[in-house]
């Protein structure tokens, strides 16, 4: 083959990977609000910008694995959400040690996770049906123990996480974010773990002949995401200064948008976390713009469906192709 075509076939197979497509998006429609409105890139807006991308984008990483193994996860908004209330009620009521209501907040979602896989993997019922029932069960809870109240007194540590930055440019949160994105990608990547994610969601029974444990993967696999959540909701009460019942409702969509824009297949067995990452800040870039640009509220939550509708679509037309 000559240099020429290789370099061709090379270029071809660039701009036809999902990363490429939604870098090149992002890269354009930044410079075009940089350009056109007057307040998008200030330190401000750019800081804001990431402190949205930061919650969002930690679901994001939880509904990727999930996603791989053919599942998806409706609960992760409310579990995020019950963990920033127990952590705000425990902050508040009790005086306990300030790492131990950290530990108790990620343990309680990680129990919901595992919950979930249970349900999913045990009772055989669809992964929709079950985080969907857990999501509405959570936020029963949350309204119970917190008296449908606006709940403050977090301590002034969680306070002084939502407001600091790094060198004064990158937010706390952000970084949260970009850690936890990082291991994921590397236990992905290079575990057994991660490599038998992709062989679940390729098949379960494909999965079982290759001698994978399949039930301690599923388990483990909703509990890991039950951990993601227990770190956003501790990401949310920073971000709010405080825990609302309400707490983490939108998330789990704007999740699963973000994780499917990025290349994550519903019928399983495809998705990265470097197309997550960029899944998610082209959801809150698209909002964000939009706001700079006066746009109607409604109208961007139209244009992120059909965003949304057309990821899954397109996921749909590649897997008929293959087949």
């Amino acid at each position: 083959m000559s240099e020429t075509k290789f370099a061709k076939n090379s270029f071809k197979n660039l701009i036809q990977q999902t990363e490429f497509t939604l870098g090149a998006i992002i890269v354009l429609l930044f410079v075009i609000t940089s350009i056109f409105t007057e307040n998008f890139f200030t330190m401000y807006n750019i800081s804001n910008l990431m402190k949205q991308c930061a919650i969002t984008g930690v679901l994001a990483v939880a509904q990727t694995f999930i996603i791989i193994t053919g599942g998806i996860d409706i609960s992760g908004g409310a579990i995020t959400g019950l963990s920033c209330m127990v952590l705000a009620l425990l902050q508040r009521d009790t005086g306990m040690n300030f790492w131990l209501t950290l530990i108790i907040a990620i343990l309680v979602s990680v129990a919901a996770g595992l919950i979930n896989g249970v349900i999913v993997y045990d009772f055989k019922v669809p992964a929709m049906i079950a985080t969907l029932g857990m999501s509405t069960i959570i936020r029963g809870i949350i309204k119970i123990i917190s008296n449908a109240l606006t709940v403050s007194g977090l301590d002034q540590r969680i306070l002084n996480m939502g407001n600091s930055s790094i060198f004064k440019v990158i937010p706390t949160l952000a970084i949260i974010w970009l850690v936890v994105a990082a291991v994921i990608f590397l236990v992905l990547k290079y575990t057994t773990f991660g490599r038998n994610l992709y062989v679940i969601g390729s098949g379960i029974n494909v999965a079982k002949l290759s001698g994978i444990k399949v039930r301690k993967m599923f388990l483990n696999v909703y509990a890991l995401a039950g951990l993601l959540y227990g770190i956003a909701g501790i990401m949310l009460a920073a971000r709010v200064q405080s825990a609302l019942p309400t707490g983490g409702e939108g998330y789990d969509m704007n999740a699963i948008a973000a994780a499917v824009i990025g290349g994550a297949s519903l019928s399983g067995g495809r998705g990265a976390i470097a197309g997550t990452l960029l899944g998610t800040i082209l959801m809150v870039l698209i909002n964000n713009a939009g706001v700079q640009f006066g746009l109607n509220t409604h109208i961007l939550e139209i244009t992120s469906g059909v965003l949304i509708v057309f990821a899954v679509t397109m996921d749909m037309i590649k897997n008929r192709k293959k087949a």
